[in-house]
């Protein structure tokens, strides 16, 4: 009966034993996976962060036009672009769809624009707008 009684007495410390060693191991993988998950996320922003202001940048040398309408559509634009790049930082999928859309009509109004603007408005519109897809395309 003390055989039986010793035996069962040591299993039975094992089994805890293992089980809480298990337990602690666990413990430190998802303490460690969120570790991870805090340092991505975090290197993620200071990334976003720092695109925003290189387009802000951009965006705030803004140039004039002649023609009110252009300079509207400029501004118009530079907004769009900011949140164009926000919204592909943050992966926001649903923000990113709609914006592509509004890229299409973008396109169409800037080759409407194009066609009435004098030599110098054109250039100085079509630098910027490279800038723009440039910073954009990063």
């Amino acid at each position: 009966m003390r055989k039986i009684f010793l035996l069962a007495s040591v299993l039975s410390l094992v089994a805890f034993t293992s089980c809480k060693s298990e337990k602690e191991k666990v413990d430190a993988e998802v303490e460690k996976t969120k570790n991870n998950v805090d340092e991505t996320v975090s290197e993620q922003l200071v990334e976003g962060e720092e695109i925003k202001n290189k387009v802000n940048e951009a965006v705030e040398k803004l140039p004039t036009f002649s023609d009110p309408k252009i300079t509207e559509f400029v501004a118009k634009y530079s907004k769009w672009a900011t949140d164009i790049k926000s919204a592909a930082t943050s992966e926001d999928i649903s923000k990113l769809a709609v914006l592509t859309q509004q890229s299409v009509d973008f396109q169409k109004e800037l080759e409407s624009i194009k066609q009435t603007l004098s030599k110098e408005d054109a250039k100085k519109l079509q630098d910027w707008t490279a800038e723009i897809q440039k910073e954009l395309s990063k």
